[in-house]
């Protein structure tokens, strides 16, 4: 995904990890400033602990990549079969190349092959038996190829092979807690998730409390889950035995959303500064492993209307009951002065990483749509490579190599799924 050109600045310093770190566990495995065509190590490279890759991007120019149109393929129509989508929940590319989509109302997985566009089989389906699913979630696959499948409602896992044959049901262990939430399955087949804990008395009227963000190994031979990594989360705001996240503390709707972003590659977790810095984190197994940071400058909240955020917040259909909060005590909550610098994250197969702009305040570029949606674009290493521009319909799926897996629903509410050549083509 690299372009050809080479119109960056990159450095690469030590840093020793110290409980100051602001995001994870402290400890971190050794990485090293590696040189490259964009990289120069500064400094003696020396640190009295484990050290952990800062790099640093200088943007110097902007190099443009794009979706080449057509579509390699498109999937979804309006007549009847595999390809009538009520619904996508997840769209995500085998190994093999077959393109796995999860079908949000009728509960099943629709397997295509993605280079001639054929239909292949389909999995799952709404029911209570062996690997059906109630309400799913679709996890991905492992180094051998099988998918996994969580289904919220049975408490259960579901292996298929990548042949589409049912392998296997797995039932979360009370280990887990209520309500477990796997996000991810490793390629050794290791659940990463949350567990989510209660909260205990309700605060007082008018308090505040942050919540912890917290992703677990989630073994399901019942042996204590190990807690891979953790960070602050939203802050509340409690009234009236009722609690709303403060704006740009949590995931509310744009533009008022707040909060760090995270996602997973293999058994390494991708995670977004909080408070507005235009950075983000890779953790492994060992704790913090890079910082990847961008010289560009903190986005400040502005000027900030509650009667505009409350009106956004019905449109969205948000509970009175909660608008009536917001509407009586905005005012009164610590609402932050900066806003993060990203609204979306997706790492792609590689370990490079598509964030999504909050803006396009520096992404002019001659021709494009002024609606567009910029995603900055890093490598593995985390050096920057460049933007590409989105329409702001495009919902990006998933980067695998030069794909790129898009989800697209249309004013009438009709989906499709498309594969797209990411081409670059300079500044």
């Amino acid at each position: 995904m690299r372009p050809a050109r080479d119109p960056l600045r990159l450095h690469i310093v030590p840093l020793i990890v110290t409980a100051a770190i602001p995001f994870g566990i402290a400890g971190g495995a050794a990485c090293g400033a590696s040189d490259s065509d964009r990289s120069v190590a500064i400094g003696s490279g020396r640190t009295d602990g484990p050290g952990v890759q800062v790099v640093s991007n200088t943007v110097a120019a902007l190099p443009r990549g794009e979706l080449v149109q057509p579509a390699k393929h498109l999937f979804g129509s309006e007549a009847e079969g595999p390809e009538l989508f009520g619904g996508v929940a997840d769209a995500q590319l085998h190994p093999n190349r077959s393109l796995w989509i999860a079908e949000r109302q009728t509960q099943e997985i629709r397997v295509f092959d993605s280079r001639s566009g054929a239909h292949l089989f389909t999995i799952g389906g709404r029911g209570d038996g062996p690997g059906d699913f109630q309400r799913s979630l679709f996890l991905g696959f492992d180094a051998e190829g099988y998918a996994y499948v969580y289904d919220h409602r049975h408490r259960r896992i579901s292996v298929f092979s990548e042949h589409g044959e049912f392998q296997r049901t797995d039932l979360m262990p009370s280990s887990l807690g209520i309500g477990p939430r796997p996000l991810h399955v490793t390629r050794t087949g290791t659940l990463l998730g949350q567990i989510p804990r209660g909260t205990g008395r309700m605060p007082i009227d008018g308090s505040t409390a942050r919540d912890t963000v917290k992703i677990w190994t989630m073994p399901l031979d019942g042996k204590v889950p190990k807690l891979v990594w953790e960070a602050p989360g939203a802050l509340w705001f409690f009234q009236d035995g009722r609690s709303v996240v403060v704006p740009y503390t949590g995931n509310l709707p744009r533009p008022y959303a707040g909060g760090l972003l995270f996602g997973f590659w293999d058994d390494r977790i991708y995670v977004t500064d909080a408070a507005g810095e235009a950075s983000y984190f890779v953790y492994g197994p060992a704790g913090l492993e890079r910082k990847v940071e961008m010289d560009r400058a903190f986005r400040q909240a502005g000027d900030f209307s509650a009667t505009m955020f409350v009106e956004y917040m019905r449109q969205r259909r948000f509970p009175e009951s909660l608008l009536e909060i917001y509407e009586d005590h905005l005012t009164d909550m610590p609402v932050p002065k900066t806003r993060r610098t990203w609204d979306a994250l997706v790492v792609a197969d590689e370990g490079g990483t598509w964030l999504l702009r909050a803006d396009n305040s520096e992404a002019a570029t001659v021709g494009a749509p002024e609606e567009d949606r910029v995603w900055d674009v890093f490598d593995a290493e985390g050096v920057f490579v460049g933007h590409v521009r989105l329409p702001p319909d495009v919902g990006l799926a998933q980067v695998s190599g030069q794909s790129a897996v898009t989800i697209v629903s249309d004013e009438l509410g009709r989906v499709t799924v498309a594969i797209h050549d990411v081409r670059w083509i300079g500044p």
